[in-house]
């Protein structure tokens, strides 16, 4: 698999210095200063990965993440952004990005996520013909009906103990599925809920509140 990275900032100093580093890591890097660059160009690899800016001139972060996903389901998108507040992270993740990154970052830390999104989708790519539900652990994912769902790796271990248990699932019970270190809480665990909702409704599965009791998964 062809290793592209879409890379769409109006910072060119930015632009520059991570290209010069993924390019050292063996990624193809394409850079674009705003949306209407990028869908004004010729390049549409499949099975790239994307870092959008939020803040661009023109179509800001999210109308591009929106119009990606209404031609490619698969490609990871990272949000990039200095801005960490909780409203806009939620709202990009609700656009259809599969991450948010804050400014400054890591380029190491963005390179090994880059690296592990392309081993991500082509365990998907080997498995795009099952029919029924299948879960892909090392991919985050699930098919079903031959359509591929990403999650992050919260999502999938949320969903994945939802499938798991086909009965009401309490909040605390899901809190339990992650290591102490990470500090989730209920509030956490509504927001990965709501995202993974969002997601699965396109593939007709439902995530059911249970008033009092917490979630439970219609198949």
């Amino acid at each position: 698999m062809k290793r592209t990275v879409f890379v769409i900032d109006d910072e060119v100093d930015f632009l520059n210095s991570i290209r010069e580093f993924l390019e050292n890591d063996q990624f193809e890097v394409i850079c674009f200063q705003s949306g209407e660059d990028l869908f004004l160009s010729k390049n549409s690899p499949e099975n790239c990965v994307y870092l959008v800016d939020w803040n661009l001139p023109g179509i800001n972060g999210c109308e591009i993440i929106k119009k990606i996903r209404r031609r490619d389901k698969i490609s990871p998108i990272f949000i990039i952004s200095g801005n960490n507040k909780h409203e806009q992270i939620l709202e990009g993740l609700k656009c259809g990005a599969d991450d948010y990154i804050t400014k400054p970052f890591s380029f190491e830390e963005l390179g090994v996520k880059i690296f592990n999104a392309f081993e991500k989708m082509m365990v998907l790519n080997e498995n795009l013909i099952n029919v029924g539900i299948k879960l892909i652990p090392e991919a985050n994912a699930i098919i079903k009906d031959g359509v591929t769902v990403n999650f992050t790796a919260r999502e999938f271990i949320i969903f994945n103990h939802l499938y798991e248990n086909k009965s009401v699932v309490t909040r605390d019970e899901l809190i339990n599925q992650f290591h102490k270190d990470l500090k989730m809480t209920s509030r956490n665990i509504d927001v990965h809920v709501f995202s993974l909702r969002k997601k699965i409704s396109k593939i007709n599965l439902v995530i059911e509140t249970v008033w009092g009791a917490g979630y439970k998964l219609n198949i």
